[in-house]
């Protein structure tokens, strides 16, 4: 088969994996905010009040222009199509353009793998490259990451886009293949800060090839000046293209940057649940435990065993499991630094890992006597079964080496809900069971309170930082959601639901509550639900 039609495959085969309830899975935490900043950011693109395109430190400039691109796709279906505005404030409409910004995150991330694949290729044969475009695509927090309207997704994506066709220029000094590597560098960067990584590991590769051979031979100093330079050329080119407050405010986006990196990151305020505590910074070996929780076991284990087999590789393949174990070891140092730590952020290494852990498993399969349509057979249905186990909820995957879910969310709770179908799922039953009536979809809080129907109305108190992520989905099913912290909205709650691994159920002081049941996740307690008495 010919490139240009695996490289469009692999496309269609990304979207089609993650289009599975795509929209109505999950509102992660920040997905509110950066559909707020797209809005604002393409009123400064189509108003040229560039100014406004600084919408964050981080500074997330790709994922406003997917954000815009969606807002744009979904105002005009209404409007050519439907001849109408999109309605204002209902639900249906809030997941309508919600899908269709995650749908094309999705294309855009899948594009980026297509790329990873090609540069694979240039590297090994076709057969190893699919396998690890295999490996990374149902590596589970990878399909969760790319399936929420966020960063990580995308810039770990750009990252290794950027890091394979750089080893692509190591092998032959292509002008095409550092030019790629350094506009996905640009992409990265412009994406999340934390890419910022690759100009010094560019850097420190390109002086390394004068004493080391990664493939295409030593090195010469004025070859590696003179190359470094036309990669942060072009790295520079497309930071400044693609970020139009660049072109009018520089100063002011590259402050905006600079605090992000100099205050946010080393900020003592960012708590989180670790080992049955809150802690602000969980410390040196916190991304550790986050690679044995968080990847998949079959990426461990494949790890592990490149490891122990990495004698009997190629020379080939050693080099480029060296040059990968240089970025992983070089990350793992800039994840540690900072205090502000979250799982989320191990996934540019979990994706080199996992391309480590591909070699491992290409040298197994060349060792076992099957048919080669057998293994071809046998790989896309682990992909599908590992899929479909986890479908919707790729975040509740905890490695079961090391006690799965119901030991792992007493060690890292998930910052993101989990189980939201669940609870979704929970409430809807006990709207059927009780004769709750679901509330008009006109009406707000506030005018059920006004008119006293919320007497006969679902209202549950969540606790704050899960209000945003659920609140449109018990509004789904008739209900209302609220925060269990502000007493104006939570005293009209009937139902309390609080995570497992930190219940206040037993401390609330204010109202009278009874303990009435679990939500589980895969026959794991995750939620307890208490009602007011």
């Amino acid at each position: 088969m010919k490139q240009s039609r695996i490289f469009l495959l692999i496309i269609l085969v990304f979207v089609l994996s993650r289009l599975p309830m795509l929209g109505k899975d999950i509102f992660n935490t920040d997905a509110l905010k950066w559909k707020a900043r797209s809005y604002d950011f393409s009123t400064g693109v189509f108003t040229l009040n560039f100014e406004k395109t600084i919408q964050k430190y981080h500074p997330g400039v790709t994922l406003m222009w997917v954000g815009t691109a969606g807002i744009k796709l979904f105002n005009g279906y209404y409007s050519v199509i439907l001849h109408q505005n999109p309605p204002d404030n209902l639900v249906s409409s809030v997941f309508q353009l919600h899908f269709t910004q995650k749908f094309l995150l999705v294309i855009v991330i899948g594009i980026g793998l297509a790329f990873a694949y090609l540069a694979l290729t240039k590297i090994f044969d076709k057969k190893t490259a699919l396998l690890a475009i295999l490996l990374l695509g149902v590596e589970p927090l990878y399909l969760a990451l790319t399936r929420v309207f966020h960063l990580e997704g995308m810039m770990s994506t750009f990252m290794l886009v950027s890091i394979l066709y750089f080893y692509c220029f190591l092998l032959r000094f292509t002008t095409k293949d550092f030019v790629i590597s350094a506009v996905f560098a640009g992409f990265s960067v412009l994406t999340k800060t934390s890419a910022l990584f690759l100009l010094p590991f560019v850097g420190l590769v390109l002086g390394m090839s004068l004493f080391v051979d990664f493939g295409g031979g030593k090195k010469k100093l004025v070859k590696v000046g003179y190359y470094f330079s036309l990669w942060l050329v072009v790295f520079l080119v497309t930071f400044v293209v693609a970020w139009p407050a660049m072109w009018t405010h520089p100063q002011l986006a590259l402050q905006t940057m600079y605090r992000g990196i100099s205050e946010i990151g080393i900020e003592d305020e960012h708590f989180q649940f670790y080992f049955g505590s809150y802690v602000s910074n969980p410390g040196l070996t916190f991304y550790f435990v986050v690679l044995l929780l968080r990847a998949s076991f079959w990426t461990l284990i494949g790890f592990v065993g490149a490891i122990l087999v990495f004698r009997k590789l190629d020379i080939k393949e050693k080099k480029v499991i060296t040059y990968l174990g240089l970025f992983v070891f070089f990350y793992f140092i800039q994840l540690t630094i900072p205090t502000k730590k979250l799982d989320r952020y191990i996934l540019p290494n979990l994706m080199v890992i996992t391309l480590i852990s591909s070699f491992f498993y290409n040298w197994l399969l060349a060792h076992v006597q099957i048919k080669p349509n057998v293994k071809t057979a046998c790989l896309v249905i682990f992909g599908l079964c590992v899929i479909l186990f986890y479908l919707p909820d790729y975040l509740s995957h905890y490695n079961p080496l090391f006690g799965g879910l119901k030991t792992g969310i007493y060690v890292i709770e998930p910052k993101w809900m989990i189980g939201i179908q669940e609870v979704k799922s929970y409430f809807k039953r006990e709207m059927k069971r009780n004769n709750i009536e679901a509330a008009p979809k006109d009406f707000s809080l506030e005018k059920l309170i006004g008119t006293g129907q919320v007497k006969n109305t679902l209202v549950v108190a969540f606790p704050e930082k899960y209000y945003t992520q659920v609140q449109y989905f018990i509004r789904d099913i008739g209900g209302w959601a609220t925060i269990y912290n502000i007493s104006a909205q939570s005293r009209y709650a009937t139902y309390f639901v609080f995570p497992i691994w930190d219940d206040s159920g037993p401390r609330e002081d204010r109202f009278k509550l009874e303990f009435v049941d679990t939500i589980k996740v895969r026959g794991v307690d995750v939620y307890k639900v208490y009602k007011k008495v």
